[in-house]
C-alpha cells in the first residue's frame, strides 16, 4: 500500500440499506499526488464504479452514474477502508494497464474491488488495475452537473505603464500620446 496519498483521507462511503443516503455533488473534493509519478488524480476507481473523496466531508461519493454519497465504509488517513468497520482493502495509485498511475480501490489481497451501486457494499474481484485500460483520472468527466467543474473568468488587470512617473492604464496612456501627436500635427499642417 502506498502511504504516500497527499491528503489525509478520513473517507466514508455510505449507504442506507435500502439505498444510497444523498446526491453527492459537494464540492470540494480531495486530489491525490503520486509520490512515484508525475500523475495527479481526483477519481478513485473501482471495477463498477468511479469514486470521489469528498474534502469538506471526508466521505467517498460515486459519479458514475448518477452522483451518490455513500454512508457505511471509512478510509483511515493511511488509506485503509472499513465497511461496517471491517477491513475492506485500501486506497493506493497504482499502474493500470495503460502503464500510467492511477488511484484504486484494492481489496487487502490487492485486486480491484466492486461496489454494489444499490448498497455500496464492497466485494472483491479477481482482476487487477493492469486489467483496466483507459482508466479515468478526471472527476469532471464524470458530475451530473457539469457547472462544479467550471473555473471562474480569471481577474486580468489592466497593462498599465509608467508616463512621466506616474503609473497609467495603457489605454489613458494611448489617448494622451495619441492626442499629443495630433495637437503637433494640426499645428504644423494647420
Amino acid at each position: 500500500m502506498t502511504k504516500g496519498i497527499s491528503r489525509t483521507l478520513l473517507v466514508v462511503l455510505s449507504v442506507v440499506a435500502g439505498g444510497a443516503s444523498a446526491v453527492g455533488q459537494v464540492l470540494p473534493w480531495d486530489v491525490f499526488d503520486d509520490a512515484l509519478s508525475n500523475a495527479v488524480c481526483d477519481v478513485v476507481n473501482a471495477e463498477n464504479a468511479e469514486l470521489v473523496v469528498l474534502s469538506d466531508t471526508g466521505q467517498l461519493a460515486i459519479v458514475t452514474g448518477r452522483d451518490v454519497i455513500l454512508d457505511d465504509t471509512f478510509v483511515t488517513a493511511e488509506g485503509d477502508v472499513l465497511y461496517f468497520d471491517q477491513p475492506a482493502g485500501f486506497i493506493t495509485y497504482d499502474t493500470d494497464g495503460d502503464g500510467l498511475r492511477s488511484v484504486w480501490w484494492v481489496s487487502l489481497t490487492g485486486q480491484v474491488v466492486s461496489v454494489d451501486g444499490f448498497t455500496g457494499e464492497p466485494t472483491v474481484t479477481n482482476m487487477l488495475p493492469t486489467d483496466f485500460v483507459d482508466v479515468p483520472c478526471n472527476a469532471c468527466d464524470f458530475w451530473d452537473d457539469p457547472t462544479v467543474c467550471l473555473e471562474p473568468d480569471p481577474v486580468v488587470p489592466p497593462v498599465t505603464i509608467n508616463l512621466c512617473g506616474t503609473s497609467t492604464v495603457l489605454a489613458m496612456s494611448m489617448t494622451l500620446i495619441g492626442l499629443v501627436v495630433t495637437g503637433l500635427m494640426r499645428r504644423r499642417y494647420g
